[in-house]
């Protein structure tokens, strides 16, 4: 039951990165939902979940995305188990380490993928994509915990 409602998680979450992600794009930025599931997934059930997620995440973002990188299932990963392996092992409970969480695995998992194919150079796509997208992506995964925790009373990690 557990995996099969992950799976219909992600595929949601994917669903949703493709048409409605779109729609709240500020100066050509937008969320990675899909990012905000694997660090919550890597958070709850560990290492080698994260990993699994991770690759089979970004496999999937390889073959739905037009513009989309071969290292997505290789940045996925390499953030779901660093996630998962460490993550753990600090106090998660707050929002701004949850925050700080989220930031780091967007701007490790965009940085792997720009190391190949960064249009302008990796240090101009950099400052111009991966930092306001992780800033964004961070703010957009704790602004949907504390509403799933604080007015549905969901727990999302232990």
């Amino acid at each position: 039951m557990r995996r099969s409602l992950l799976g219909i998680i992600v595929f949601v979450v994917l669903l949703l990165q493709v048409t409605l992600f779109s729609k709240i794009e500020i100066l050509g930025v937008r969320p990675d939902g899909v990012l905000i599931v694997l660090v919550y997934i890597a958070l709850a059930f560990g290492a080698i979940a994260g990993a699994i997620v991770g690759f089979l995440v970004g496999l999937a973002q390889f073959a739905i995305m037009a513009t989309a990188v071969a290292s997505l299932p290789l940045a996925g990963t390499l953030v779901g188990f660093t996630v998962g392996r460490y993550g753990t092992k600090i106090m998660y409970e707050s929002y701004l380490v949850q925050l700080a969480i989220i930031f780091a695995s967007v701007v490790v998992f965009d940085s792997i993928n720009f190391l190949w194919s960064a249009p302008g150079g990796f240090s101009w796509s950099l400052a111009r994509w991966t930092l306001p997208s992780a800033a964004y992506t961070a703010l957009a995964g704790v602004a949907v915990v504390v509403v799933l925790e604080r007015v549905f009373g969901m727990r999302l990690v232990a």
